[in-house]
């Protein structure tokens, strides 16, 4: 219709022009309020958006995230987390280094018992069962727990290493008690090769290694270098998830040396400087991932850092974040390291959640996800293990990973190869 056909019609027909103004009129409110929904929709958004960085970075300030965060997201924006090798199968590892502190040998007898019975339902790809590495305090030490666990060593179920905590203490004084600790553990053959050669893993009471936490953890500024002197290959107490202990650097298995200063650790080296001496110790990180969560305490983005405890149970979820945190030496991207942690007898939910159901289906659900022989392959190892397995892949090794578990330090001699 031409405009002089539309003026005619209006003109004959005056009520169809006043519907026609008031349609137009209609779509003209609808798009207004339209648009005001738009904006109050943006509003909430961006309102939204303010209050959950603002509350994030609170829960970031408060639980020390900022130690750790910017390495974190670099990482996550160079590579993410690739834990499935391209060319050939992942072979997984999986270790559980236990703060093994029983509050009596009676309560340690059960939860052996119950340990064995649980090992016994499992096997990796060689026929392996699952290894516990027991590092069990120095300063508490029983001569009957040590005895109780000469047996499950024996038994083939892991290795015991030393755990320690201390306060205010002097070089002097931490040199002594180290040396006397490790001389009641070798009675019982650990920590000391079948020629006697002294060699032993740590973790740090109060994951204060090299006074990072403060004095009333720790003390001694030059523990890293003192721990060396006395035998240790390897430390494995980190991440510790708030804490100004907690390294710089996450998901990662590196070198450290001692400089005299409190944190040494975060000053990284590549772990080939171990096989020439420049460096310490070893410093090998368990996993630290953040993942999406329906948890609204925990603003909806779960941190888990491996920690196997009474209110944070295992899960089929939690190993995928463990696997997902893709912990590897880089020249072996295909060999990743899920390095757990507990106090795995310290209470009874400490003990059901080490030794009871749920701990048991997640080694049921890592045997049936992450090793069909093709694209992964389970290994079940020890801290000592691990170590050489690391020391290995940045050597270069080739081939298969279980002929260098024992390539650097050896095994003890409470596993019965004296």
């Amino acid at each position: 219709m031409s405009d002089a056909e539309r003026r005619v019609s209006e003109h004959l027909n005056p009520e169809s022009a006043i519907g026609a103004s008031l349609g137009f009129r209609l779509r003209a409110r609808h798009i207004v309020e339209a648009a005001a929904s738009a904006r109050a929709l943006r509003a909430l958004l961006y309102a939204s958006m303010t209050l959950y960085i603002g509350a994030f970075a609170t829960r970031a300030y408060a639980r020390s995230y900022h130690t750790f965060l910017a390495d974190y997201l670099f990482r996550w924006s160079i590579s993410g987390t690739r834990p499935l090798f391209a060319s050939g199968p992942t072979h997984l590892f999986l270790l559980m280094t236990d703060h093994f502190e029983p509050p009596n040998k009676s309560e340690a007898r059960e939860w052996a018992q119950r340990y064995v019975a649980l090992a016994a339902r499992h096997r990796d790809s060689t026929g392996r069962p699952p290894q516990h590495t027991w590092f069990y305090p120095g300063e508490q030490a029983s001569n009957r727990v040590l005895e109780l666990l000469s047996t499950m060593t024996k038994a083939g179920l892991g290795e015991v290493e030393l755990h320690h905590h201390h306060s205010f203490f002097t070089e002097d004084r931490l040199r002594t008690a180290i040396a006397s600790a490790i001389a009641q553990f070798q009675e019982h053959g650990f920590l000391r090769t079948a020629d006697g050669h002294t060699q032993f893993a740590f973790v740090h009471g109060n994951s204060g290694l090299d006074n990072s936490n403060g004095p009333a953890y720790c003390g001694v500024n030059t523990e890293i270098r003192l721990l060396r002197e006395l035998g240790a290959f390897a430390d494995f107490t980190f991440p510790s998830l708030y804490e100004t202990s907690q390294p710089q650097r996450v998901n990662s298995i590196y070198a450290a040396r001692d400089d005299d200063r409190p944190k040494s650790y975060d000053r990284r080296l590549p772990l080939a400087s171990l096989r020439d001496g420049t460096a310490d110790l070893m410093i090998f990180e368990g996993p630290l991932i953040f993942a999406p969560s329906l948890n609204v305490r925990h603003l909806f983005l779960d941190l888990d850092d491996g920690d196997i405890h009474a209110s944070e149970h295992a899960s089929p979820d939690r190993a995928d974040r463990w696997v997902r945190a893709n912990v590897h030496v880089p020249e072996r991207p295909d060999w990743v390291f899920v390095k757990l942690f507990s106090h795995g007898v310290s209470t009874p939910g400490d003990v059901e959640s080490v030794v009871g159901q749920d701990y048991d289906d997640m080694l049921s659900y890592l045997e049936r996800t992450y090793n069909d022989g093709t694209r992964y392959v389970l290994h079940y190892i020890t801290a000592r293990e691990a170590y050489n397995l690391a020391r290995a892949a940045a050597d270069g090794a080739t081939g298969q990973p279980d002929q260098y578990l024992n390539a650097y330090a050896p095994p003890y001699a409470a596993g019965g190869r004296e």
